[in-house]
């Protein structure tokens, strides 16, 4: 975006001699504004200004999505296209023509990489927009040895015939530019003394390779129809070689003592495609004055060096004025490239919420430091900000979600589809009462550790935080579907444990500081779910719905009943790799509230270390425990109730056992009729 503006800045505002500045990339993408003010003609029936465009390869406008066109402006592939812009801000307005042409197989890119940064020059060609005739010079941009763009200047051969024709000394003078096999380059005497024209009044062209850019079919000196040109270069060539003669500088009358001639080389740029020409300053003696005549009589080696320093200064003069704006473009093309290259890279960074990454580009204030380009400068601020507003924005979500949901590069939409999850839910046991007790600063204090602490967890071991709720935190694995080892029901007991021993050290230091011991309650299912975004068209959310949810959320509450810290449903245990790496408890088979079909739930008892020796103690207590209710489902009542006792009598105070035996005497008082079951139905949540 910046690059076009720039180009269009320096064409219409700087350099209002020059057609046309373009850029050429290697991925085939080219850019031109060309001039029509100049020819009124032209800009009655296309505008001031042209703008070609080559979309290259393919329709990618991500990198220019104002200024280049895109498929609604009917850009196609493999074709240039001209269209016309706005004379104030340089935006293509309207397509005017379209041909099938790749930039990348034209004479002025192919010799610009050749000349790898020096400057070449191509022969005369008809320029698209305005059919006038001129010249492009071309010099790849280099970096780190790989050429990221060609950038080219135009000027028309009617232009470099007028800078000639300042340097006319005389009415019936000329002064022209030979190259080194005699074609004509340029003459004060007009295009018409330097290309040849059918009988049309149209340019020949060299069409002797249809695979480049067709080129004007130039005049060879004695083609050109002017008797001062062919008799003084017949006689330069004859007396000097001029053409084959190198550090050409002559001052010289012809036999005849008519003319005087002086004739001085310039070479620019690479040594295949540069300049190498000729200047040629031929005038005719008779038309000076006696004085003058005698001054040169008299003085003619003075006057030779005078003159040879007044050809050399014109000449240095007129090509440098084509160097210095060629090195310019160069330059800011480079002072642009650079920083915007270092922005491109931090884009990607904030693109991809890689928040350690954004934290160093905000904390660095001299990273895109580019203050001597005012309008990168603009960019570089703008991309703060929008760094700070994105970095502020992700806080509000999880973060591997908000990663998830823009590596897939589509935009948001309401919908939810099936996906097999770990649903997780979790409070702080009597937080009501702990919030009616402790001063407010002390609770916040208290909350956002745990908070930060627990929500942390769940995301290294690749779960979703979607929701805190006050003090319950809701979280998931496996939707959106994202990276890590192992079985994601493995992972959500992992960090559910994980959790448990870490609030234990929490627990701890609150204590030493006299606040209540925390305790917290978890429950979690497996199973399907919706997942999906919902809400609505202006504001939505990436969230799960489905039964499952809920009865995550019951099993939760349920530990309160048992006096368990987790609980679990049969889909979490009987999951791929939880038998192997956890310990867990039968504790009951319930039928929750709002829900008929029947639940086996387990406790979280224990996580299995490599070494199995280490977790005899948890697998003996689940074990005995499993067969226990084994009994008791059976109907076994009496031998349940005396396992129960044996049980209490090693674990005194576990809740589960003494709900258990209560159940096991009442039944044994009142044992119950066919068709028992030992299904709990519950009325509260």
């Amino acid at each position: 975006e910046d690059l076009l503006n720039y180009s269009f800045i320096q064409l219409s505002k700087r350099f209002e001699k020059i057609e046309g500045i373009s850029y050429t990339f290697p991925t085939g993408q080219y850019i031109e504004y060309e001039r029509n003010s100049l020819h009124p003609g032209v800009a009655w029936r296309r505008g001031n200004y042209t703008f070609e465009y080559g979309p290259g390869s393919h329709l990618d406008a991500s990198e220019c999505p104002v200024m280049c066109p895109n498929a609604s402006a009917n850009v196609s592939v493999g074709y240039t296209h001209q269209f016309s812009v706005d004379d104030k801000t340089g935006k293509y307005v309207e397509l005017l023509e379209k041909y099938p042409w790749s930039v990348l197989s034209g004479n002025a890119y192919q010799r610009a990489v050749e000349a790898n940064g020096a400057t070449i020059w191509t022969e005369p060609f008809v320029m698209a927009s305005s059919t006038q005739i001129g010249l492009r010079a071309a010099q790849a941009l280099v970096e780190d040895g790989e050429v990221t763009a060609v950038a080219g200047a135009d000027i028309t051969l009617d232009y470099l015939s007028s800078v000639l024709e300042d340097f006319v000394l005389a009415q019936h003078g000329r002064v022209y530019i030979l190259d080194r096999t005699g074609r004509m380059i340029a003459s004060s005497g007009g295009s018409a003394q330097v290309i040849g024209y059918d009988r049309s009044g149209h340019p020949l062209m060299n069409v002797d390779n249809m695979q480049q850019t067709p080129s004007v079919e130039r005049l060879h000196w004695n083609r050109t129809g002017d008797p001062i040109i062919e008799e003084g270069t017949r006689f330069l060539i004859k007396e000097y070689d001029l053409l084959t003669r190198k550090n050409t500088k002559v001052v010289a009358v012809d036999e005849n003592g008519e003319n005087i001639y002086s004739a001085f080389e310039v070479d620019s740029g690479s040594n295949a495609y540069g300049i190498d020409w000729i200047i040629v300053n031929a005038q005719a003696l008779s038309t000076y004055k006696a004085p003058i005549e005698e001054t040169i009589n008299k003085h003619l080696q003075d006057h030779e060096a005078t003159l040879d320093r007044s050809v050399s200064v014109s000449v240095t003069m007129t090509v440098a004025f084509v160097a210095i704006g060629t090195l310019m473009m160069a330059l800011v093309a480079h002072a642009v490239t650079r920083p915007l290259r270092a922005i491109e890279t931090d884009m990607r960074a904030v693109a991809n919420f890689d928040n350690p990454a954004i934290d160093q580009i905000l904390g660095d204030s001299t990273r895109h430091n580019h203050g001597t380009i005012r309008e990168v400068a603009d960019i570089c601020d703008s991309f703060k900000y929008m760094a700070i507003g994105l970095q502020s924005f992700s806080r509000y979500m999880d973060p591997h979600l908000a990663q998830t949901l823009v590596k897939t590069k589509r935009r948001a939409t309401l919908g939810m589809v099936k996906a097999d999850v770990t649903v997780f839910f979790s409070d702080i046991a009597g937080f009501t009462t702990m919030a009616e007790n402790l001063d407010p600063e002390a609770l916040m204090g208290v909350l956002a550790q745990y908070l930060q602490d627990m929500s942390s967890i769940v995301m290294k071991h690749g779960g979703v935080v979607g929701e805190f709720i006050g003090d319950e935190i809701m979280a998931w694995w496996n939707a959106p579907p994202l990276e890590f080892d192992g079985e994601h029901t493995v992972a959500a007991l992992s960090a559910a444990w994980e959790q448990q021993q870490r609030l234990a050290e929490l627990r701890e230091q609150w204590c030493e500081q006299g606040l209540p011991a925390v305790t917290t309650r978890m429950g979690l299912v497996r199973g399907q779910v919706l997942a999906g975004n919902l809400g609505s068209a202006l504001r939505m959310k990436y969230g799960l719905v489905g039964d499952n949810v809920n009865l995550a959320s019951r099993l939760e509450g349920l530990c309160r009943l048992y006096g368990v810290s987790c609980l679990v449903d049969d889909g979490v245990r009987s999951a791929p790799g939880v038998a192997e790496a956890f310990v867990l408890r039968p504790v009951d088979v319930v039928a929750v509230k709002g829900r008929q079909e029947a639940t086996e739930i387990f406790e979280l008892v224990a996580k299995i270390p490599e070494d199995r020796m280490a977790a005899t103690s948890s697998l003996v207590f689940s074990g005995d425990f499993a067969a226990i209710q084994e009994r008791y489902r059976g109907g076994d009542f009496a031998g349940a109730l005396a396992g129960l006792e044996a049980f209490q009598s090693r674990w005194p105070g576990d809740k589960p056992t003494s709900i258990l035996r209560a159940r096991c005497e009442a039944l044994l008082e009142s044992p119950p009729g066919e068709g028992w079951s030992p299904t709990v139905q519950l009325n509260e949540k």
